[in-house]
């Protein structure tokens, strides 16, 4: 049924969707965006927490996804089941499930909501809307499954919020010397 699903995914493709959704999963590849997010966010005294559980979050989904998971599970990726249909990014490599970029997505964008200041907290609806987009992508680009995408999103989603709160537990950096 979820390949029957994708497959009617790509019905959709259009060169502007198809330039947009490349675009999008590639602010994804290797979490870089995320990545230049949380290092940025820990330069300003202000955010620096914000911007600590970000990269902590992305570490602890590398460990669980990229570790743990997709080798425990070994779950083909959509390609590789029907090869009919023309990929318009290289084949990633690895296993399927859960998606990496989503769950990384949804790891920072929750670790970000979970602790950002409260004057910066309109900051975290446009994470969590990079998050779905990307995550969106993967579908679009038949290179995850939906429950690949959904599983990722939440268990991301959990990771950064667990994020948040370990930091919680620390002196924040406005109160040190």
């Amino acid at each position: 049924m979820e390949l029957d699903f994708l497959r009617g995914l790509q019905g959709l493709h259009t060169p502007e969707l198809d330039a947009l959704m490349v675009g999008v999963t590639t602010l994804g590849d290797r979490s870089l965006v995320w990545l230049v997010l949380g290092c940025a966010l820990i330069v300003p005294r202000r955010t620096r927490r914000a911007g600590a559980a970000v990269l902590i979050a992305l570490a602890f989904c590398t460990l669980v996804v990229d570790f743990a998971l997709k080798p425990l599970v070994a779950r083909p990726r959509p390609f590789m089941l029907d090869a009919g249909v023309e990929l318009l990014i290289p084949k990633p490599g690895g296993w399927s499930f859960p998606s990496g970029h989503s769950a990384k997505s949804f790891a920072a964008a929750a670790a970000l909501a979970a602790s950002l200041p409260a004057g910066c907290r309109r900051f975290a609806a446009p994470a969590f809307l990079l998050a779905i987009l990307i995550a969106c992508s993967r579908l679009y680009l038949f290179v995850h499954f939906p429950t690949d995408v959904l599983a990722g999103a939440a268990l991301g989603a959990a990771l950064g919020i667990v994020a948040a709160r370990v930091l919680r537990v620390l002196p924040h950096p406005s109160h040190a010397a």
